[in-house]
């Protein structure tokens, strides 16, 4: 069988003897075929690379934006828990500013604004609004509570019989108990309520005279007695400050005052535990 043949040249610009080489062409005729090949393999090569690097700049830009975007929602959730904790502390302060003024309207100083303390503040780190809000309740609680308890003062006056063991004020031999505080007064001075509640008498009560009780919370009853006049009625819902009647000397009295006792469970107690925070 007769194999094709061709011939290759190899001319030097040298002017040296020019050479040839016979090649089967079926070999000639393979290398065109295998260089198209590369040349096609090379620009797939080519494009898909080229490809990548395009698609990997475009990732590049959206993960810059994800993380622009991400930098910018902790900013906004920052800013919302900002201003979650400034209407927290208000809250706060409010219910410690009304707390205050309750205090000195039934007689009570409030007690000293605590100076700054603390150490060091990352800004970078999540609030923990769980603290504002336990503290936010429990000033509110604080409050609810006071406002339910006989704090302070029904009126300022001299003090002119503390609670326990006196002489007899009209003479005599011997002491008696003295159930709550005398403090005197003229007859027609106001004399208010120190905590919510309900009046549960307001009517003459033998030795007291004159005489207005009124129900608390946790088993807390309050008497006024001696006065001249109600203010109050039997089942009437009062508040603190409230205006409940006004000094005399009705009953067992000796000269205008008002006569304050506070009972627990049916049990007097001294009223000085409630006249200040101590």
């Amino acid at each position: 069988m007769n194999r094709k043949i061709t011939t290759v040249l190899l001319v030097s610009n040298d002017r040296e003897e020019t050479k040839s080489f016979n090649i089967p062409t079926i070999h000639v005729q393979r290398f065109k075929k295998y260089f198209v090949s590369f040349l096609s393999l090379t620009a797939l090569t080519v494009i898909f690379i080229s490809y990548l690097l395009i698609s990997l700049s475009s990732y590049s830009n959206e993960k810059q934006q994800l993380m622009n975007k991400i930098a910018s929602m902790e900013n906004d959730v920052k800013l919302i828990d900002s201003l979650n904790i400034k209407t927290k502390i208000n809250d706060i302060e409010n219910n410690i500013l009304f707390f205050n003024n309750y205090l000195r309207e039934r007689g009570i100083k409030p007690g000293d604004k605590q100076k700054d303390i603390g150490g060091a503040v990352d800004s970078n780190e999540r609030y923990d609004l769980s603290v504002y809000d336990y503290y936010n309740n429990y000033s509110a609680l604080l409050l609810s509570t006071a406002n339910n308890l006989p704090l302070g003062y029904p009126f300022i006056g001299e003090m002119r019989s503390d609670y326990g063991y006196r002489p007899n004020p009209f003479g005599g031999r011997g002491s008696e108990f003295h159930k709550g505080l005398d403090l005197k007064g003229n007859i027609g001075d106001t004399v208010r309520c120190t905590g919510e509640g309900i009046v549960s008498q307001a009517d003459w009560d033998k030795g007291y005279g004159k005489c207005v009780v009124i129900k608390h919370t946790y088993g807390i009853e309050c008497l006024f007695g001696h006065l001249s006049e109600f203010n109050v009625t039997t089942g009437q819902k009062v508040k603190a400050g409230d205006v409940i009647g006004f000094i005399g000397s009705t009953g067992r009295s000796t000269g205008p005052h008002l006569h304050y006792e506070i009972r627990v469970n049916g049990i007097d107690i001294n009223p000085h535990n409630f006249l200040t925070l101590n």
